[in-house]
């Protein structure tokens, strides 16, 4: 029966799949739920003991049912263990309420000692919000504070507890964020200060703080966030001494004050940062400017016309968002050069108001005749007008303006006449319960520079017609990208200089819509390429490929989607003009009809059911002049059938089978897992041999992840026994393996290459254990191979025509010997190393490969770096190895800007607390002054960011001199893009 089913083995329950652990879950649950005890978590023993066996099994069953987690207590187990933990008085009080007296107390006696025993703990957050007052719980609440004593690893606490007080400070000594929702007594406050010297965060939820915030100051040297709730009315002299705040960056004022009253606060503050410019001008550290406030949010009350000019003499502000009382007089604000984010709240009573607002985002117009070198040329001729030139359009490059008010009719309107000759308009945000008016919709498409549109889903139909209106006015459109995003998606158009992409970009949520709504973008103008992302969409796509079926001319040539069905298959093949097809297929039905596209020169297949292109393939090799250049197969293997017939594609140049290992180097730090939708054939989900009587049936399944393994994980592993086929391939050029296989079934596809006259060969990608049959493809000029003997370097040796090298290193061996050898090639300019961290002789070597234009590695040692700025001819440049940042780290990105003059990009993957601020303004401002944007690359930099989380935060960017690009939290489902992230307070 196994068999039958196409299992070949045993599976430990550890290494199910997401799907399998998911319907474990639910037969327990119904299991238990048929118990007859009236004890709940008696009820649910078995699925409890079965989620906590493992950390594992748990982690999957809380995303599986949060609210059964949360029910079953499941959290209390690791009260002992966890690092963050969250705990909830009402729930607890919930479960407490069926226990007798007796068992309350020891229930509450072990509870306690679990925290107490937790060690590890980092992250407490408690909560109690009840609709009555019971008096026992605050008892209790005490109790837990007080179970907190010599926690030396808590650096986080989140208290949010109605009814109760701060009667004395907890003795904790270590923490670094503190969130306090209660009222209490500013002396108290005082006090957890005092005993946490190392706190940078303090966030203060109540206004009922009795006695002075700033009795905090002295005590608080090392504090960065403060944000509190002003005391309704009062006169706001008081909060001056916060000013002294010695690092404070980020300041959030909420409530009422007695207007006018915030001036001598934010004079302080502008005084400070005055002198602190002083000292940088005689030789401090840029750093010390970065210790200034930062970012100011008064969301809640007027701004005065004294305060706002107040607020603006702050020159190190970067952003602000506040309610002016007389909006007349930001055109009289002298705006300081730094500051680059503002945001004007019509009404602060409509804050916390989500519905029917708007929001309207506002760039700086840019002068005319603007010289993209301005700064170069500046400093070669020392002319001060060109510097201020200079100075002038990269201000209007990063200024932006932003007005929120309750949506009227008259109100977009008001905004576009009233600052349009200081402003263009490049996004709005509208949140309305109903579509907007035909009035509404002309008065967007008439906007020009309008690029962006944040709207509710009920509004999409309109806002796409806005979009469309527009666009068809715009002739000139190279580099714009425009964007519309619901809570369900965000619709893409990124023009190029000859062509558009239309990106569809499906969330996790995304259900219930038809896809018919997204029909009229195929009618904007040159369209030739559309990417489907995510899967979570309710009906067919067929309605969307229908509309670029319908045109008058097929001009689409590329087509991405995570999956197609066969009836979307089928209505895709009609798409004549198709060079480039990258999609998955879960059903064979119809996979043969891909050969009626008959301009297709690339195909990409990230899964297909098994056995399923046989046919394809033969029709393929069929035809007389067979345009297929490119196939790569990824996550399916080929059955020898399908090899017979591959064979016979005589046009093909490329080709790939499996997918290379993903390096850990490359993967997201973030942690982050999401639940996908997946479709799934029964039939072909089971490999060809076990699927003759079963019938086209197509299912739909919700997964944490790895939906495409779900689709495989039946499927024959064999290896294809007639590789060696593939080498009588005419044209082949480039051949990629990757999947695990037979070493003796490749070793004679090598060898037929070998034998090949002339041979064709030009860039091979495996793991082989014989390097000698490599070595007779002397006109290899691209290699990717696993390193396992020294004894292969001579066979690397003697490819004389080798341009790019892949290494792959496993078994950590030294590459001192082969790497100084590379010096015998003279055409090598790509090398990569994965899985090794290269030692200082391995470097001194490595230096010596001086035509190096690309270079892949990491170091053992962070400061080895500097060792590489020898290699003159770099252009890109990755390291891999994982390093940290010391207080006083330089910025080592100067030395390879001014010695690679091609230098084009740098990704740092896993450097931590180097991509600060400070160090990102630093390289911008010598890429303006170094580097001339007209001759020389622009230069991107990939990393982890350190101190601050969108764009619009440093005050120094400007995408025209220098790109930077996160890699531990790139764009998601259902995450904005950092060009579209409002300033989050």
């Amino acid at each position: 029966m196994n068999k039958d089913f196409g299992f070949s083995g045993t599976k430990k329950i550890n290494n199910l799949n997401f799907y399998c652990l998911n319907e474990i879950f639910r037969q327990i649950e119904i299991n238990c739920a048929a118990s007859d005890s009236k004890d709940y978590l008696l009820k649910y023993i078995d699925l409890i003991h079965f989620t906590t066996s493992c950390e594992r099994f748990t982690k999957v069953f809380k995303e599986w049912s949060p609210d059964l987690y949360q029910k079953l207590c499941i959290q209390n187990i690791f009260l002992n263990s966890s690092p963050r933990i969250e705990i909830d008085f009402s729930n607890l009080h919930a479960h407490m309420q069926k226990l007798s007296v007796k068992e309350k107390k020891i229930f509450w006696t072990d509870y306690l000692n679990n925290i107490k025993e937790n060690e590890q703990l980092e992250s407490l957050k408690l909560i109690y919000e009840p609709t009555r007052y019971y008096r026992e719980h605050l008892d209790l609440f005490e109790d837990l504070i007080k179970s907190l004593k010599n926690k030396t690893k808590l650096r986080e606490l989140i208290v949010k507890v109605k009814g109760y007080r701060f009667e004395s400070v907890p003795e904790i000594r270590h923490l670094e964020v503190l969130q306090l929702d209660v009222p209490m007594d500013a002396n108290i406050l005082r006090q957890f200060c005092e005993s946490n010297p190392n706190l940078r965060k303090l966030k203060l939820g109540s206004n009922h703080l009795y006695g002075r915030l700033s009795d905090i100051v002295p005590y608080c040297n090392q504090l960065e966030y403060l944000s509190f709730p002003m005391k309704l009315g009062v006169d706001a002299a008081e909060y001056a001494a916060l000013a002294q705040l010695p690092i404070l960056q980020e300041l959030i004022l909420f409530g009422e004050h007695q207007e006018g009253s915030l001036v001598k606060l934010f004079q302080g503050l502008a005084e400070k940062q005055i002198g602190a410019m002083g000292i940088y001008q005689k030789g401090m550290q840029e750093i010390s400017l970065l210790k200034q406030v930062r970012r100011i949010c008064i969301p809640e009350t007027y701004v005065s016309t004294d305060e706002a000019f107040a607020l603006v003499s702050n020159p190190l502000l970067v952003s602000l968002k506040c309610c002016l009382r007389d909006v007349s007089i930001y055109p009289d604000l002298p705006l300081n050069g730094n500051l680059t984010d503002i945001c004007l709240i019509k009404d602060p009573r409509i804050y916390d108001y989500e519905m029917d607002r708007l929001r309207v985002t506002l760039r700086g117009n840019r002068i005319s005749n603007e010289e993209a070198d301005a700064f170069y040329q500046s400093w070669k001729s020392k002319d001060s007008e060109l510097e201020l030139k200079a100075l002038n359009q990269d201000y209007g490059h990063v200024h932006r303006l932003r007005i929120e008010g309750k949506y009227e009719t008259t109100t977009l309107s008001s905004v576009i006449s009233s600052l349009s000759f200081l402003y263009f308009i490049e996004k709005i945000v509208l949140y309305k319960n109903d579509p907007i008016s035909e009035e509404e919709i002309a008065t967007m498409a008439a906007i020009p520079t309008l690029t962006t549109i944040r709207c509710s889903f009920r509004q999409i139909q309109n806002m796409i017609v806005v979009k469309l209106r527009q666009l068809e006015s715009i002739t000139e459109a190279a580099r714009r990208v425009d964007r519309i995003r619901t809570e369900f998606f965000e619709i893409r158009l990124i023009h190029g200089h000859e062509s558009v992409t239309l990106s569809l970009d499906f969330f996790e949520k995304a259900y219930g819509f038809n896809a018919r709504i997204f029909a009229p973008l195929a009618n904007v103008r040159n369209i030739q390429r559309l990417v489907i992302k995510g899967i979570s969409i309710n009906g067919s796509l067929v309605a969307l490929i229908k509309s670029f079926t319908s045109l008058e001319m097929h001009i689409l040539q590329e087509l991405e989607a995570e999956f197609l069905d066969p009836e979307e298959l089928a209505e895709m093949v009609q798409i004549r003009s198709l060079r480039i097809l990258k999609c998955g297929l879960f059903c064979s039905r119809n996979i043969d009809k891909l050969a009626a596209l008959s301009q297709l020169e690339t195909l990409i297949l990230t899964v297909h059911p098994q056995g399923s292109l046989r046919k394809f393939f033969k029709i393929l090799a069929s035809k007389e002049v067979p345009m297929l250049k490119s196939l790569i197969i990824q996550r399916t293997k080929l059955v020898s059938k399908e090899i017979v017939e591959l064979a016979g594609l005589r046009s093909l140049e490329r080709l790939q089978l499996g997918l290379p290992k993903v390096q850990n180097w490359s993967q997201s730090v973030s942690g982050k897992t999401e639940n996908d939708g997946i479709n799934y054939c029964q039939k072909c989900r089971l490999p060809p041999s076990s699927s003759s009587y079963v019938d086209h049936q197509i299912h739909f399944h919700t997964l944490t992840s790895g939906q495409f393994v779900f689709l495989t994980e039946l499927y024959d592993s064999l290896t294809p026994v007639n590789l060696e086929l593939l080498g009588n391939l005419p044209n082949l050029q480039e051949l990629s393996i990757y999947f695990d296989y037979k070493a003796q079934a490749v070793e004679n596809l090598l060898r037929t290459f070998a034998l090949k006259s002339p041979q064709k060969l030009q860039k091979l990608s495996f793991s082989s254990q014989d390097f000698r049959l490599i070595g007779i493809l002397e006109d290899l000029q691209s290699l990717e191979c696993v390193f396992y003997h020294m004894k292969d370097i001579e066979c690397i040796a003697l490819l004389g025509n080798l341009t790019e090298l892949q290494i792959n290193n496993p078994l950590d061996i030294s590459l001192w010997e082969l790497i100084k050898e590379l010096k015998i090639l003279p055409n090598l300019q790509c090398l990569l190393f994965n899985d090794t961290d290269l030692v200082f002789f391995d470097l001194v070597e490595l230096t010596n490969l001086k035509r190096l234009k690309r270079l892949r590695l990491g170091l053992a040692v962070k400061t080895f770096v500097f060792m590489l700025i020898q290699l003159k001819n770099l252009e890109v440049l990755e390291i891999t190895s994982t390093h940290y940042a010391t207080i006083d780290e330089s910025n080592f990105i100067y030395s390879f800007l001014v010695s690679c003059p091609n230098l084009r990009s740098i990704s740092l993957y896993r450097y931590y607390g180097f991509i600060t601020q400070a160090y990102v303004n630093g390289i911008i401002n010598h890429c303006k002054i170094f580097r001339n944007p007209n001759k020389d690359p622009l230069f991107k930099l990939r990393g982890i960011w350190s101190d601050f989380t969108s764009l619009s935060q440093l005050c120094k960017y400007n995408e025209e001199f220098m790109e930077l690009v996160r890699v531990d939290n790139t764009y998601q489902h259902g995450e904005e893009s950092d060009e579209d992230c409002d300033i989050a307070t």
